[in-house]
């Protein structure tokens, strides 16, 4: 094996163990919400409220780019634990010059959610509770919540969209209101 060839296999190496880690850290693998997802999801977002556009697990940048692309006027924001994954959108978000977005590498729970308009999310479903527990206990504006595929645990959603896929996956719809 050349020095190249070594090189590559150490890089390839860390990154598996990095999505591994935060895939053992977070309860979840970095997962890319599909283009009907992300298109329906786009829709659900209303440009009018004020505050960031948030997406709680930014991933591969898929969703949150196309969050940025779609609302250029608006501020987006994109929290990832994931390094390599974070890496990857960091690197679109400067090719793409999405001055409007910022990525961080850091947990949603540990993120100030107070000032967001919207939070769109692909969770998963312990990630759906602290989300709500984050939302009773810090948020205490509007906001609407767009989910792909998991619902938050004692909430009712504003509207269940069905995607025409193989899972019919649910996009969840809520209009947060502190109580």
């Amino acid at each position: 094996m050349d020095f190249f060839s070594l090189i590559l296999l150490v890089i390839v190496i860390l990154i598996v163990l990095s999505i591994v880690w935060s895939t053992l850290k977070t309860g979840i693998s970095p997962m890319m919400s599909s283009s009907k997802a992300c298109k329906t999801m786009l829709a659900e977002i209303d440009t009018y409220e004020k505050g960031p556009l948030i997406d709680l697990g930014s991933g591969w940048g898929t969703l949150v780019i196309a969050v940025a692309q779609k609302h250029p006027n608006q501020q987006v924001i994109g929290y990832e634990l994931s390094w390599f994954p974070w890496l990857v959108s960091k690197i679109l978000k400067h090719s793409l010059r999405l001055d409007n977005l910022t990525l961080f590498r850091k947990d949603f729970k540990n993120a100030d959610l107070s000032t967001a308009s919207t939070l769109v999310c692909y969770l998963f479903p312990e990630g759906m509770v602290a989300l709500q527990e984050k939302l009773v206990d810090e948020v205490f504006n509007k906001v609407t919540i767009v989910s792909n595929t998991f619902a938050l645990p004692l909430c009712q959603p504003t509207r269940v969209i069905r995607l025409r896929d193989f899972y019919q996956t649910p996009i969840y719809v809520y209009h947060w209101q502190p109580k």
